[in-house]
């Protein structure tokens, strides 16, 4: 079984793109992930207990006054450290069975969609569903999926949405490999979760930046889920690709040869 965990980001105002991320993991690999990101902790100061502080990407680099972060008390080069040591975990960890690697997944959608919200949760749907398609056929053997999120106020509408793509044909297709709707749990009990966010951040601070600031997603490009030369794990939702002017790693992987060539 594989379990995708998720988080969202660009839910705030102004945000030009809407972010829904995260990392799917073979029950095999799971605990063996979460100790690996869980261990960048280590590098906190002095007697600090690792189980207090949630790995939160936005947070570790400008912890908030307003609501009293913990990581105010962390010194910046400190909390730098374990920021970069968090995104080398999630780039260079080696699963277990070859057969069934981690993957991540994201689906970056403009927010002048209006259903930016639900597309992209169709999308991530989808591919995951996909993932598990094709190594069925690779392999002979169905893994069966399990969706994750952190603990959101659109759980009711997402959950409705997911049993509606379970049962019958939406825009994309019928998902048909998720063993339930997405559950929602408390992503400061979960590394996995936290490591969705370090994720979608990273997608958030390329995508929903201007000057497009790769720094920390760079190194997860190649890990997002990829098959015969294109990166399905990532869709880029833009009226700029039917214009052939996004040149993003999603938008480029899906480029026919024609359109490459021009």
């Amino acid at each position: 079984m594989y379990a995708l965990y998720l988080d969202g980001s660009g839910t705030h105002g102004g945000s030009p793109v809407f972010i829904l991320a995260g990392v799917a993991v073979h029950e095999h690999d799971a605990y063996h992930l979460q100790q690996r990101f869980g261990a960048v902790l280590s590098k906190l100061p002095g007697a600090a207990d690792p189980r207090d502080y949630e790995l939160h990407a936005a947070e570790i680099k400008s912890p908030s006054r307003k609501r009293g972060s913990i990581w105010q008390s962390v010194a910046t080069q400190a909390r730098f450290a374990i920021l970069s040591a968090a995104y080398r975990a999630l780039s260079t960890y080696g699963c277990i069975d070859k057969t069934y690697p981690c993957a991540y997944f994201g689906a970056v959608v403009e927010r002048s969609y209006p259903d930016y919200e639900e597309r992209a949760w169709e999308e991530v749907l989808h591919r995951f569903d996909e993932m598990l398609q094709r190594q069925a056929k690779e392999t002979g053997e169905h893994q069966r999926g399990i969706v994750i999120h952190d603990r959101d106020v659109t759980e009711n509408r997402v959950q409705r949405r997911a049993d509606k793509w379970r049962l019958m044909e939406g825009r994309i297709g019928v998902v048909t490999h998720l063993i339930d709707v997405p559950f929602f749990a408390d992503s400061r009990s979960s590394r996995l979760l936290q490591a969705a966010d370090f994720v979608a951040c990273g997608l958030w601070r390329y995508y929903g930046l201007a000057t497009r600031d790769d720094k920390w997603i760079k190194p997860l490009f190649p890990h997002f889920d990829s098959a015969g030369g294109r990166m399905h794990g990532l869709v880029h939702v833009t009226r700029e690709y039917r214009r052939n002017r996004c040149k993003c790693p999603a938008c480029k992987s899906r480029e026919t040869p024609a359109a490459s060539a021009a």
